[in-house]
């Protein structure tokens, strides 16, 4: 079983607080090295090949780029575009890339912590029962506390799914016309992104796993101090779980505050 780790990363001017609106996420030139090593160790002892597409909006510093051509097996640095769905059409374009038996989708600020290579088959069994598993929160099995959505969507912050699951042509036909979505669909709420066509696509049969501190950790960030990730990333995985536990745990949406 290999596994595709699809990480989406961008150099947006650095922005250490979480917007708390779409596309506002913390940004910090950490995530582009030691969040790229955090995503490749959570799988380690499992057949994996990295992929990871930089969304260019400052220049790719010298260091940046050195530290990702030898990470990945495949690096697409793309300039970036204001074209309608950008973010959409980078995640879809990264997906396609993906060679191995599971696809795991990463963005930037989202980290992860295993205790073990057992808690990670752990996760990656539900793909047995689901199609998609999806980042875990506090309030799983809801999505938000919103009951106007009839459907659970897959957050590109952290999804894994067997990658015959991907249908790209229907993927590709949902992004292209928000009238096809509507109308094949019929979302009781049309939010024309990628994570929600996931979502609508497999009939929501996406499993949010509750947290488990004990087996993992997944979580982004809602505010970030530089150097942060360096240490969690040489520490174990019981001094990780104590240094969560200190700053109140994991919140949703499956938020960490410094």
């Amino acid at each position: 079983m290999k596994i595709s780790i699809v990480i989406n990363c961008d150099t947006r001017p650095q922005r250490d607080e979480f917007g708390g609106t779409n596309l506002q996420g913390v940004v910090n030139e950490d995530f582009l090295t030691q969040g790229v090593a955090n995503k490749i160790a959570f799988f380690n002892g499992f057949e994996k090949e990295v992929i990871i597409h930089v969304d260019e909006h400052l220049p790719l510093s010298k260091d940046a780029f050195n530290y990702l051509q030898l990470a990945s097996d495949t690096l697409v640095i793309r300039k970036h575009t204001d074209e309608p769905l950008f973010n959409d059409w980078n995640y879809m374009r990264a997906l396609q890339l993906a060679t191995g038996d599971i696809v795991c989708h990463v963005d930037q600020d989202c980290n992860l912590f295993a205790n073990s290579k057992d808690s990670v088959q752990e996760l990656i069994s539900y793909l047995e029962t689901f199609d998609y598993i999806s980042y875990p929160s506090h309030c799983s099995p809801n999505a938000v506390y919103d009951d106007s959505f009839n459907y659970r969507w897959v957050s590109t912050r952290f999804f894994m799914c067997k990658r015959d699951k991907l249908n790209f042509s229907e993927i590709i036909k949902c992004l292209n016309s928000y009238d096809y979505f509507a109308e094949t669909y019929k979302p009781s709420r049309i939010l024309h992104w990628l994570e929600h066509i996931l979502g609508n696509i497999c009939f929501s049969n996406v499993f949010y796993p509750p947290i488990d501190y004990e087996k993992l950790l997944i979580f982004c960030w809602e505010n970030y101090e530089k150097y942060t990730l360096q240490r969690l990333n040489n520490q174990t995985y019981k001094e990780v779980k104590d240094w969560v536990y200190s700053k109140g745990g994991v919140f949703y949406p499956n938020q960490v505050r410094i």
